[in-house]
């Protein structure tokens, strides 16, 4: 994703919750949101052991 794809994605979103911010503000979130993807980054390339255990699932 560009980052004028990611500025109008994020001005988007923030358009459909109802919030109303600045060009400013919404380059804010996406930046944060670009922090986020590398750090997310760093993680995803890392191998999960064969005996990691799923979460427990609940159900009603």
């Amino acid at each position: 994703m560009t980052e004028s794809q990611g500025t109008a994605y994020v001005a988007a979103a923030l358009t459909l919750q109802g919030y109303a911010l600045s060009e400013d503000a919404v380059r804010d979130v996406r930046e944060q949101f670009a922090r986020i993807a590398q750090i997310a980054e760093a993680f995803v390339e890392l191998p999960l052991p064969a005996a990691l255990e799923s979460a427990a699932v609940f159900r009603a």
